[in-house]
């Protein structure tokens, strides 16, 4: 796959969920990598896999992801802070090869409600690919936020 690298684009894109779980529950579903994978595919044709993981701050992430008959795309992630059950802020580089495609900053905000936790997550992307990479941060991010929602079990999100 070519992508043309001179057309760069940035936005900011927030999205909200409405979880059935405290907070400790839904930093726990990001923290331990094994339940992550459970979720962190946008759907069912598609695959993460991770190659490493260190979710320490300073510490980095490497996996594959993509279709999963042939997932063609890595991502590096590295965690810049992290408060536990209440905050995770990390950057991302996702390459096809050795062609960087896009870069984020990523925040989760994980607050307490009287029935569970509002999970905020905004990511700041810039894309050096067009607007393809955007589109899929946006479509990624809603599809493995209620995938997060079936995880834990929630009956239903917003």
């Amino acid at each position: 796959m070519t992508v043309e690298t001179h057309n760069v684009v940035h936005e900011t894109i927030r999205l909200e969920r409405h979880l059935q779980h405290q907070p400790a529950a839904v930093f726990t579903a990001y923290a331990d990598v094994e339940q992550r994978v459970a979720w962190t595919a946008p759907s069912d044709e598609e695959i993460i896999m991770f190659e490493s993981d260190d979710f320490t701050v300073g510490g980095i992430d490497t996996f594959l992801c993509g279709p999963r008959e042939a997932p063609n795309f890595v991502g590096v992630t590295r965690y810049e802070d992290i408060v536990d059950g209440e905050r995770i802020v990390f950057t991302e580089r996702l390459m096809n090869g050795e062609q960087l495609l896009a870069m984020s900053l990523i925040t989760w905000e994980l607050t307490p409600t009287a029935t569970g936790t509002t999970l905020a997550v905004t990511d700041q992307v810039t894309s050096l690919a067009g607007q393809g990479p955007i589109d899929g941060s946006r479509h990624g991010y809603n599809a493995i936020l209620d995938r997060l929602s079936i995880h834990l079990g929630d009956a239903s999100s917003e």
